[in-house]
């Protein structure tokens, strides 16, 4: 495949999977923006994978093919995919974390394996594997540093991943899949069965009003670790600037949780990105 041919694919792929990272990758220096895009592009092939599947085997299956064909494209070896060719060349110009890669790699067992978040102890772990690893290797490629750069992370990988999962709620409902957490629905007298079968009364509403809460602190606390670090690198976290405003769109009486996405105007999104320092 033809270079620009590649670079319109990857670009395709993220655009459709992740809108809002790939918004924010607009904003970056023009050199950073195709690594960006690999990125986030590879994070969406794996994202898909779970619904791709009818078995936990065959997931596992690609999820090898996935490391495997990155080592390669790292390597400097053609795979044929577009993703994996873009990613693994920002892997080599970029030298990202290998580690980091196959976190965000082995955060997919979950998909594949699980339709029901057990507890939330479950779900940090997964947000700090999924949302916090990718803002830590955007952070490489744009090359972020700083002693407080671990904590941001984890702390932004929190507030966004679980704003995202919040809005993903009537996708992942539809689907099977419950990434609130069981242990949390419980104590406010539901449970997932009941969110599978379309109930939404006061104890998903109090979820929901506590997660968002959990958002809200882990927002602030982000925020807090980015006044650390210089400007550059607080570019990486250009995404936490959709987070507030989506948690008013989720907070909207009357907003059916299990039946409507949480969006906010785009001119808000664009603006909020354009400006976000």
């Amino acid at each position: 495949m033809h270079e620009a041919e590649r670079g319109n694919t990857v670009r395709r792929i993220a655009r459709a999977g992740d809108p809002d990272r790939s918004l924010a990758a607009l904003f970056e220096p023009p050199g950073t923006r195709a690594g960006l895009f690999a990125l986030y592009a590879f994070n969406v092939e794996l994202a898909r994978i779970a619904e791709q599947v009818s078995e936990p085997s065959l997931g596992l299956i690609k999820l090898q093919w996935w490391r495997e064909a990155i080592e390669r494209a790292g390597k400097g070896e053609a795979t044929g995919n577009p993703v994996a060719d873009a990613f693994g060349e920002t892997l080599r110009r970029r030298a990202l974390s290998p580690t980091r890669i196959e976190t965000l790699i082995g955060a997919r067992h979950f998909d594949i394996a699980e339709r029901i978040m057990p507890d939330w102890q479950a779900l940090e772990a997964y947000l700090r594997d999924t949302a916090g690893t990718l803002f830590a290797l955007t952070g490489e490629i744009v090359g972020a540093r700083g002693p407080a750069l671990e904590p941001a992370c984890e702390a932004a990988g929190q507030a966004f991943g679980l704003t995202g999962l919040m809005r993903a709620l009537p996708v992942h409902a539809a689907k099977g899949r419950v990434y609130l957490p069981a242990d949390m629905l419980r104590r406010h007298g539901t449970s997932p069965e009941r969110i599978l079968a379309g109930e939404t009364g006061d104890g998903l509403k109090h979820v929901l009003g506590e997660l968002r809460q959990k958002a809200q602190h882990a927002l602030d606390e982000a925020m807090r670790h980015l006044t650390e670090l210089d400007t550059p690198t607080r570019m990486a976290f250009r995404p936490l600037s959709l987070v507030e405003p989506y948690l008013v769109s989720l907070s909207k009486s009357g907003r059916d949780p299990l039946h409507q996405i949480a969006e906010i105007n785009p001119l808000t999104r664009l603006w909020r990105m354009a400006r976000w320092s």
